[in-house]
This record gives structure tokens, sequence and C-alpha cells, in this order.
């Protein structure tokens, strides 16, 4: 045994138990796409595996292990998951595991103290656990404490997308600031512009304020669009709603309710949703919580002032009020109004934001994420130990 990195590419183990598209998912395709240095392998599920065909991996997929929950943090499906990470670990033999979102993190964590104690394992932690827990209106059960126990102890370090996110686990949920690394989302901001160029099929007959996210209750869909009534009653505008998700018909029901629903477009889900995006004279994001908010740069990046919710964690870092873009209270539907009616209104400052907003998109770039990542990466295989003729003992 030898205690450096073996010759040639480290091979890079990358955990994502998910079933749909969404920033978290991006990221994970530019880092495989970026992470030139290591031989990258990949264990997701079956419905987003095409997502990552293109790139240059080797592909396993957890429903071969008849791994069909990649949200539900029970012992017996993370017991599941853990063991499918253990058969790819057994067959790749990866010098380092990168697990990502809670879940992935949990999994992962459970596979490493129960099969390979000795590999390097990094975890990620991407959205605000207060933020949600707030949300949802009640404290951690003792499960989902011992779950964010597991994510914040057995992972060697926890990878986090902005210091709202760093703050939150130290403060609130005791983990140790030495273990914790920030590292910002990286937008592709030549690829998103390239995308953005694609047709589409609506006709643009007034002003577009689009959002694009899940239809989940984390992006407070109810005050998006009690504020879009109000902007209705003062200009004409469409609301233009990129995604699918569990709470569609329920935000059916309420733009109807409102009495707006004629004026409210569902393009649906759709891989690229940057060309509509770029036709949008205001982008929002009112959510209750995020880890960072990637979309935020992607509208800045295509000329798009934002207007978002100045929740936990990341719009903050991101957004400087009133210059290259506007933060409001969190479920402040009147602020929300005010503030798009504001952009709809006055060109010249809208202008100014926009010009604001596609200088602080380059700030996160790809290739900035992707050289901290590296950083990071080859900083953990420096403090392991491997075998240089098979790379980690799986058995550890």
């Amino acid at each position: 045994m030898s205690s450096r990195v073996p010759a040639g590419k480290p091979r890079l183990l990358v955990i994502l138990p998910a079933d749909v598209i969404g920033g978290a998912e991006t990221v994970v395709f530019n880092l495989l796409a970026g992470l030139r240095g290591f031989d990258c392998v990949l264990l997701t599920q079956s419905a987003i595996a095409d997502f990552y065909r293109g790139c240059d991996i080797r592909l396993y997929l957890f429903d071969d292990w008849r791994c069909g929950q990649p949200y539900r943090l029970s012992v017996g499906n993370g017991l599941r998951y853990a063991w499918a990470i253990r058969s790819v670990v057994r067959r790749e033999r990866p010098n380092l595991v990168l697990s990502i979102m809670h879940n992935g993190t949990f999994f992962a964590s459970l596979a490493k103290r129960l099969f390979f104690s000795r590999i390097p394992l990094a975890g990620t932690i991407l959205g605000s656990l207060t933020g949600y827990f707030t949300r949802v209106g009640r404290k951690p059960t003792l499960l989902e404490r011992w779950v964010i126990h597991c994510c914040l102890t057995l992972p060697d370090r926890v990878i986090v997308p902005s210091y709202g996110v760093f703050e939150d686990l130290v403060d609130t949920f005791g983990a140790q600031p030495g273990r914790l690394k920030v590292i910002y989302n990286g937008i592709d901001v030549c690829g998103v512009r390239r995308k953005a160029e694609q047709p589409i099929e609506l006709t643009k007959d007034r002003s577009w304020i689009v959002s694009a996210s899940r239809f989940s209750s984390q992006k407070d869909f109810p005050t998006l669009l009690a504020a879009f009534k109000d902007v209705l009653a003062r200009r004409p505008a469409r609301l233009v709603l990129v995604g699918d998700g569990e709470l569609r018909q329920d935000i059916e029901r309420i733009a109807s309710d409102l009495g707006i629903r004629e004026h409210v477009v569902m393009v649906g889900f759709r891989e690229n949703p940057f060309p509509y995006m770029a036709q949008a004279d205001i982008f929002v994001l009112s959510s209750f919580f995020e880890g960072f908010g990637n979309v935020i740069v992607e509208a800045m990046a295509l000329g798009v002032p934002v207007v978002a919710s100045d929740c936990p964690s990341g719009p903050a870092e991101i957004i400087s009020d009133g210059e290259n873009g506007f933060l409001v209270p969190v479920g402040d539907a009147r602020a929300l109004a005010d503030r798009c009616v504001t952009l709809l209104s006055d060109d010249e400052r809208r202008s100014a934001m926009v010009r604001s907003g596609l200088d602080r998109a380059d700030y996160f770039s790809v290739g900035a994420m992707l050289t901290a990542f590296d950083g990071c990466l080859n900083e953990m295989l420096t403090g392991a130990v491997f075998d240089e003729s098979r790379g980690s003992n799986p058995d550890g």
C-alpha cells in the first residue's frame, strides 16, 4: 500500500439518485464533462440516464438493483441504495466518491460506513435545511436528525453551494466548519446562450414574465400567481411557466380561482428552457428556500433582469438589490408585483440592470467551479491511502 495518488487518472464515482433534471443534475453534467483529470463513473436512475450519455463516462443504474425511490430517506431504502453503491464500488474500485444532494450523501454515507471506510467521500448538501423545515412548519424528526448527522459526519468533506448553506449547517445543525467547503455552482454561459437560440412554438404578443423550475411547494407558486394578478391589473402581460411537477394541477386551479388562467402559459418540462427564458422581459424566482439559484445566473447570462425572493440561501449572494436584480421579501406578492411593474415601466433602469447582470453572470462560470472541484477532490486524494495496482481498497 502507498499513500499517494496512483499513476494515471484517479477514478471518481459520482452518486446521483434523482429522477428529474434540475439545477443539481445540470451541475453534475458540467462536472462530468469538465473534470478532465478524472476517470468518471456515474451511478444514477434510469429516468435521467439519457441526459448523461453524451459524457465520456461509464454509466450504472440504481434501477438494476431495484432501487426506485431516490428521495425516500428511510433506513431500509437507505440500505438498499447503499448496497447498490457497494456493488459498483467493488466493480469499479474508485479512488474517490462524490455524492450529490442530501439523499445521495445519506446513501453514500451509509455505504462508506458499512462497506468502504477507507475510500474518501465528498458529500454535497445543495439546499437550506432550515429553509425547508421552516416551510413545512415543523422541526426535524428523529430520523431526519439522524440522516442529517450522517450527511455531516461520515463524508470526509461536505461541499455546499453558498455561504448561506454553510452558515446554516454550522449554526443550526452543528457541522464542523473545517469539514465544509463552499463552491458556487458554475453556469456554462456560452452554452446557455447557444441553446437559447433554438426556436419555440409560442408567439410573443405582450410582455413576458417567465419562471422556470420544478412545480413544487418550495417554489411558492401561490405568491407568484398572486403577484402576477396584481401586475395584470396595472399592465398587460403574460406569465410563462416552464417546468412540471406534482403541483401542476394546483397551479392551474389557483390561476383559475384568481381569474388569470387565460394569461398563464404552462409549457411543461423542457430539457432546454433557455429559449423561453431568453424571450422574457423579466425572470422571477419566488422560492421559500434555495441552495444557490442557478436559474438566476442563467437569466442574467441571457440579458434578462431578475426579481427573486430574498430566501435562504443563494439569491442574496448573486443579486445586489437594485443593481443587477431585485430582491423581495419571501411570500410578499405586492413587493414582487411592484418590482415587476417597475422593470416593465422603466426601460432605462431595466437596461442598466441587464448590463450589470451580464457582468455578474460571468463570475459564476463553469471554469471557476471546475477549478474549485478539481482542487478540493485532489486535496482529498493526497490524504488518502491507495493500492497502486488496484486503486482504493473497496472493503476498507
